[in-house]
């Protein structure tokens, strides 16, 4: 008898695992089905003919009139931009990091939530001063103001990821490589930078992401069609209430959502291993 409940409980077990796991996919599949709802619907609006009676049949012409249009220039400008604010982040976030995350100090740590509380500021709430810095610099309308402000957003998000995959690299490591002859910044350079590259290709993907999503920045401080990034020029430049232009609109947003979309996704679980990092040591 002992042994039929021990049986009988097994099976209880088995059962109850197979339909948690079943509703953590279903879950999971209804979760991906949502996120990717908007990006299907683009799709199909892009290739849909105008005429009612036609738009079971796919066309091209909404895609071909994007790039007629003044797209490519809003992508380059935008791929111009992302690349400086990606070369102005790393070359202030990763000194910051690293600093950060050899600092055992208390302070240390209340300058890190500091530094992340910064990120958490919206940006309507500063772009008012920051119109100033811009105005004073003679950057208005420039793609160079956005270089200048968009760090704001970037930097402190970067410096709190960095700082967390820095972490990870035992400090032995390091102080190893210093007794060897290295100095601090040789050993960082020899052993922690390859530890860590990883880590910054994905705060790359992050930061290009941020710089090239932002809108209210783009929207105060650049209004010439020939400095517009896509964020702005997308949906102001070819939007006018027609119904081919916005076909295209939605071409010009899956073609530029989806690369991010998949580069990102190539780093989830870094992030998820940062965040998680972070709620162990909390």
């Amino acid at each position: 008898t002992a042994a039929r409940e021990m049986l009988r409980q097994r099976r209880l077990a088995a059962v109850r695992q197979i339909v948690v796991r079943m509703t953590v996919y279903v879950a999971a599949a209804v979760a991906a089905l949502v996120c990717a709802a908007p990006f299907l619907w683009g799709l199909v609006t892009a290739f849909e003919r105008d005429a009612p009676g036609a738009r079971h049949r796919p066309t091209t012409e909404h895609v071909r009139a994007l790039f007629h249009s003044r797209f490519p220039t809003f992508v380059a400008n935008t791929l111009v931009v992302g690349g400086l604010v990606v070369v102005v982040t790393l070359a202030l976030a990763l000194p910051a990091a690293y600093t950060l995350s050899r600092l055992h100090r208390s302070w240390g740590r209340r300058a890190a939530i500091a530094i992340l509380l910064v990120y958490l500021v919206p940006p309507p709430l500063l772009f008012l001063s920051l119109s100033r810095v811009v105005a004073t610099l003679g950057l208005a309308d420039s793609i160079w103001s956005l270089v200048l402000v968009q760090p704001t957003v970037t930097v402190p998000v970067s410096v709190w990821l960095l700082a967390a995959f820095l972490r990870a690299v035992p400090v032995d490591i390091e102080e190893q490589a210093m007794v060897d002859g290295h100095s601090r910044f040789g050993a960082f350079v020899r052993v922690v930078a390859p530890l860590v590259l990883p880590g910054v290709a994905a705060v790359i993907v992050l930061t290009f992401t941020l710089a090239a999503g932002e809108f209210t920045y783009a929207l105060t401080f650049i209004w010439s069609d020939a400095n517009m990034p896509v964020s702005t020029g997308l949906p102001a430049r070819l939007g006018g209430g027609d119904p081919m232009l916005w076909r295209s609109v939605q071409s010009g947003a899956v073609f530029v959502a989806v690369p991010l979309a998949i580069a990102c996704g190539l780093f989830l679980d870094r992030f998820v291993a940062v965040l998680a990092e972070g709620a162990h040591r909390d």
